[in-house]
């Protein structure tokens, strides 16, 4: 009983977590893109990915990889089944 516990703690206790890739020098400006990369059995098989290159054409930008507490709501209600992410784009 107390091993089913820790592993439901595990799981439900994962908090938020932020990914921070910078590109050349960073983001210069204030522009932003947000995107949502769709994820199915906690993130086992990937959709909609998008191509970074494609969408911004600048050297210098920040991109953010984030669970928001939407996305973790999300991931909660269909137990993992669906799994979205936050992407930011800042150049």
């Amino acid at each position: 009983m107390k091993k089913l516990l820790l592993i439901t703690l595990i799981f439900t206790l994962t908090s938020c977590y932020t990914t921070q890739i910078v590109v050349g020098e960073g983001a210069k400006g204030n522009q932003t893109i947000r995107l949502k990369q769709t994820h199915l059995i906690n993130g086992l098989v990937s959709f909609d990915i998008p191509k970074i290159k494609q969408i911004i054409d600048k050297e210098n930008y920040t991109i953010t990889t984030k669970h928001s507490f939407i996305d973790l709501a999300l991931n909660s209600f269909t137990f993992g089944i669906y799994t979205p992410t936050t992407i930011i784009i800042k150049h």
